[in-house]
């Protein structure tokens, strides 16, 4: 065997290997190696892009965000189209392999270099398509970013969000997808600047109008799952993502007294679940984040979108989760602990004062805030605000996300 047959063999042999976190890091390794990139890109470069195939993708590498509710609606219209989903070993592992929509086939293998080559459209939430070791866009795909906030107040035109790898990104997408004016003038002013809109609304926000029985079922499956009581009502906590590890202000939660005070101003017994972001999760499988007893953890629960529709109270301190929440009509508050220092360094597009929620800057504060809660004013400024920002979310962004993905399939113009 040949020098390069035997590095070639030894590529394969890696790509397969097990479902373990060593095996992924080495995966992910070699994944990323000039040699092995261009092993694939010869190989790919032979293989036909598939009419009928769609390929979804998030930034947390789980079916979830607006790529779920997408193919779920590509399914319903579409049952000759092939749905694949690149996922994380845990999330293959989660869903047996076999998501609700489609196939599953993870990530940093040989399998997945294919189907990223030979995909008709590809559908992702931020930028894992321009990652070092993918193949190039082909000619004949079409990439549709559905982006992953809405109505976010943290800055995008800031370092943190301006890479090479995210203006590869923007230059290679055909449609990044919009809910509002708001997005469109920040989409505009940043790095995504190069990409064509298109106002579509968010799909995932879509889950906020569904039915009262469909939004019972999502209710009764996330209590399940975290294990809260029927008769219980539940608070999710859900902070952004930290630079440093999730450790500014995460000494400071005093969850008792925020129970205490939502027992007094809402009545019933409370359960209160913390979810970390994604890109935090890391850090608490590496022992550096702890749960307080009583605390729920809710990191490994993929779709926030259901969580949202079942928690009857929201509080977090940047995310833009929560103005996602707004449509749900329910309670929502901001403790930002360390404000200023946020700021300085990322950076909003408005004050967060000048949103809906109250906002608190101390456990005292929050607790203020929780038991002054006034649901009619709150509902008041919610309105005006989404109107404010032209929001024009409605319960049928899946429907025309993919009235763009089937014109494409089809052979038309998108």
């Amino acid at each position: 065997m040949t020098r390069y047959g035997i590095r070639a063999f030894w590529l394969r042999f890696v790509h397969s290997f097990g479902n373990g976190q060593l095996g992924e890091k080495l995966r992910r390794r070699l994944w990323q190696s000039r040699f092995a990139s261009a092993v694939r890109g010869m190989r790919a470069s032979r293989l036909p892009v598939e009419r009928a195939k769609v390929l979804f993708v998030t930034s947390s590498w789980a079916c979830a965000c607006n790529p779920k509710y997408v193919a779920r609606e590509l399914a319903r219209r579409r049952p000759d189209v092939d749905i694949v989903w690149l996922l994380s070993d845990a999330a293959c592992r989660g869903c047996g392999g076999r998501p609700d929509t489609g196939r599953a086939v993870r990530r940093w293998t040989w399998a997945a270099y294919r189907e990223l080559a030979t995909a008709h459209v590809l559908v992702e939430n931020a930028h894992e398509l321009a990652a070092r070791g993918n193949p190039s866009k082909r000619r004949g795909q079409f990439v549709m970013n559905t982006w992953h906030g809405s109505l976010g107040i943290k800055r995008l035109d800031s370092g943190a969000g301006a890479s090479d790898r995210s203006r590869a990104a923007a230059a290679a997408m055909d449609a990044l997808l919009s809910n509002s004016d708001f997005d469109d003038d920040v989409f505009s002013s940043c790095h995504l600047a190069a990409a064509p809109r298109l106002r579509t609304g968010h799909p995932r926000n879509d889950v906020f109008f569904l039915s009262g029985d469909e939004k019972a079922e999502i209710r009764r499956r996330v209590f399940a799952a975290l294990g809260v009581e029927e008769d219980a009502r539940l608070a999710l906590f859900a902070p952004t993502f930290r630079e440093n590890a999730f450790s500014a202000g995460s000494c400071a939660y005093d969850f008792a007294a925020w129970r205490a005070s939502l027992e007094r101003r809402f009545c019933g017994k409370w359960a209160i679940a913390m979810r970390l972001h994604p890109l935090d999760a890391r850090a608490r499988a590496e022992g550096l984040v702890s749960f307080p007893q009583g605390v729920l953890d809710a990191t490994d629960f993929a779709d926030i979108q259901e969580l949202l529709v079942a928690a009857d109270a929201g509080i977090t301190d940047y995310s833009s989760w929560i103005y996602d929440y707004l449509l749900g009509g329910r309670p929502g508050f901001i403790f930002a602990p360390d404000k200023a220092q946020y700021d300085g360094e990322r950076g909003f597009y408005y004050p967060l004062e000048a949103t809906p929620f109250p906002v608190a800057e101390t456990n005292a504060g929050l607790c203020a805030n929780i038991e002054a809660f006034d649901a009619e004013r709150f509902s008041r400024e919610s309105a005006a605000f989404l109107s404010d920002k032209g929001c024009m979310e409605d319960g049928k962004s899946s429907g025309r996300a993919v009235d763009v993905i089937e014109k494409w399939l089809d052979g038309g113009a998108a």
